[in-house]
């Protein structure tokens, strides 16, 4: 019997901005949203933002050592971020995911829980993510990873995640921001670094 595929929080606001979806690791997300190589052209010189449902999250809690030290043992793996002392977001390929949970698995004292589909995740990709993130109030629940140079990934709650996606819209506006699917990501290389301006 087959797993069904998962809705993302986001597909509904994606679809409204006319997102042809599919299916990534048992999750939908979104294909394109209409020319794959504006799509990518837009990664390449403002911002692109997308649906990053296909990644797995991790919420990780315990002491403060404890938390880091978790960090630590999935940096091969995972890009993270701290919420509290307490409490971390780490985020990984879909495929890291079983790597990811074993090595937590084994950590004295830490509480960890694959919660990917308690959360939206938005990326910004591109040379003006970060001009656009330094704009935009996050408060109170958002939390911003770096994945790589000129990539992020806005990690919030997944009941707030369409209301973000909107605003982004409107605020990235001046950054000439645009929906991507994951065939324009597919198309840019995994260890592909963007120039941030300053």
């Amino acid at each position: 019997m087959s797993t069904p595929t998962a809705s993302s929080p986001l597909e509904t606001v994606a679809r409204n901005h006319g997102a042809t979806m599919a299916s990534r690791h048992g999750r939908r997300v979104p294909a394109n949203f209409g020319s794959v190589g504006a799509e990518e052209a837009v990664c390449l010189r403002a911002v692109g933002m997308a649906d990053r449902s296909d990644r797995d999250t991790f919420e990780l809690r315990g002491t403060p050592s404890v938390v880091e030290g978790a960090l630590i043992a999935v940096g091969e793996f995972a890009w993270c971020s701290f919420v509290t002392a307490d409490r971390a977001l780490a985020r990984c390929e879909h495929e890291h995911a079983a790597a990811c949970r074993s090595l937590l698995a084994n950590l004295d004292g830490l509480n960890a829980a694959n919660r990917t589909a308690a959360f939206a995740a938005i990326g910004l990709i591109g040379p003006r993510a970060k001009q656009l993130l330094m704009e935009i109030d996050l408060n109170p629940s958002g939390v911003v990873i770096q994945e790589a140079l000129g990539c992020y990934e806005i990690i919030l709650p997944a009941e707030r995640g369409p209301q973000l996606w909107e605003y982004l819209l409107e605020a990235g506006a001046p950054y000439d921001l645009a929906c991507v699917g994951h065939d324009a990501l597919d198309r840019l290389s995994a260890a592909h670094r963007f120039d941030e301006t300053t």
